[in-house]
């Protein structure tokens, strides 16, 4: 059920899960560790200085708005030009493999829901990629069950028979229960599904460690070369009094993730605050910058970067979070091309202890899933003691 993806490891790092791999897909070439960029946030009056990336369009869906898009013309029509505009402003940055992430907002989806849903993956993704639901857990808490979810997995992956072929990847809700993570990575297997998302529902991966342990630890049972994306995945917080928030978006890499997306969950002001409110990503120091004052910008801004700082002084509350976003998006970028780099040299752990704003218990944290996955499997109050 996989048709159409090729993963080969080129290097493969010792102590953690960093790796470097090249992925065909369809015919297009990928090298991973890669960035993948929410299309929404580009702006094409900015450039940047870096060309390799993957495209995600998250789009999240409840029950009156897919029902809507599936009985309104006009509706539908207005939802295919805003997703033709992101694949256009996807290809003037030369993205060349786009992910359509449906995230429902309930469990039930009926047959019409799903295969709607498929349709636009047809159109618009390199993938069919299996729907998540939000805040997942929450349901299972007010009545729903694991099994429901199971239902729906299934019955998408049933629905799929007969449309053309393209890799299809599996969801995997990491913030659910760690005691169910084992029997979705089943279901997925036994069905022939070597490609994951794992959607981390706004959270910090690293605070994940026994879920994503698990999935890595049943691939390697049952011998699989995965593409593993994460998406919603939480940059982390800043200690107190501190300014600096380490980036560990970027250190879930050494999880074994291939290509880690944005986070799409959470609210955030409409209005305009009174100060910029930036988080700018440093990749020689792997900390994302909080600037209250564009006067502070000067002092961590990198001579490589193509992005003007003018771009933050922009009025509008919406182009200064595009030109936020596309500062860090190239300068991940670039991160990324030297990871594959120092993981071909066999130095991560020497390279991510010299990041000053790497703390030991970061990196303790990725070299954990490591060893853990090697192990024989463990209950939960086990692994926890």
């Amino acid at each position: 059920m996989s048709s159409g993806l090729n993963v080969q490891i080129s290097h493969l790092d010792d102590e953690t899960l960093y790796s470097a791999k090249r992925v065909n897909i369809r015919g297009k070439s990928l090298q991973t560790p890669v960035k993948s960029v929410n299309f929404r946030n580009l702006r094409k009056d900015i450039k940047i200085g870096h060309r390799e990336f993957m495209g995600e369009i998250y789009n999240a869906f409840d029950e009156d708005k897919i029902r809507g898009l599936i009985e309104d013309v006009e509706l539908q029509v207005n939802f295919n030009r805003d997703l033709n505009s992101s694949i256009r402003i996807g290809e003037h940055f030369e993205i060349e493999n786009t992910l359509f992430i449906p995230a429902l907002a309930y469990l039930n989806p009926d047959e019409n829901e799903l295969r709607f849903i498929i349709a636009t993956q047809k159109q618009y993704s390199e993938f069919y990629v299996v729907p998540t639901v939000e805040r997942l857990s929450k349901h299972m808490k007010k009545g729903h069950s694991i099994g429901d979810y199971h239902a729906l997995v299934k019955e998408y992956l049933a629905l799929l028979e007969g449309y053309p072929d393209k890799p299809v990847i599996g969801m995997i809700p990491i913030s659910i229960p760690y005691q169910y993570i084992g029997d979705l990575m089943k279901l997925y297997l036994e069905k022939g599904i070597e490609s994951f998302c794992v959607d981390v529902g706004g959270r910090v991966a690293l605070s994940l460690t026994q879920q994503v342990t698990e999935v890595q630890r049943s691939l390697k049972e049952n011998k699989v070369e995965a593409f593993i994306h994460a998406t919603n995945v939480n940059i982390g917080r800043a200690k107190k009094r501190s300014t600096v928030i380490t980036a560990k978006d970027l250190l879930s890499f050494g999880m074994g993730f291939d290509s880690i997306g944005d986070n799409h969950i959470g609210g955030g002001r409409k209005d305009t605050p009174p100060v910029p409110n930036l988080r700018l990503f440093d990749k020689e120091g792997y900390g994302y910058h909080k600037i209250h004052d564009l006067g502070e910008i000067g002092e961590v801004y990198p001579e490589d970067s193509s992005v003007r700082p003018e771009h933050f002084s922009d009025e509008s509350l919406s182009r200064r979070k595009k030109a936020q976003s596309m500062f860090n998006y190239e300068q991940i970028g670039i991160e990324t091309g030297r990871l594959a780099r120092i993981i071909g040299e066999g130095e991560v752990g020497e390279y991510l202890k010299s990041k000053a704003y790497v703390d030991d218990s970061s990196f303790k944290t990725i070299v954990k899933v490591r060893r853990d996955m090697a192990q024989t499997r463990l209950s939960y109050e086990d692994y926890l003691r």
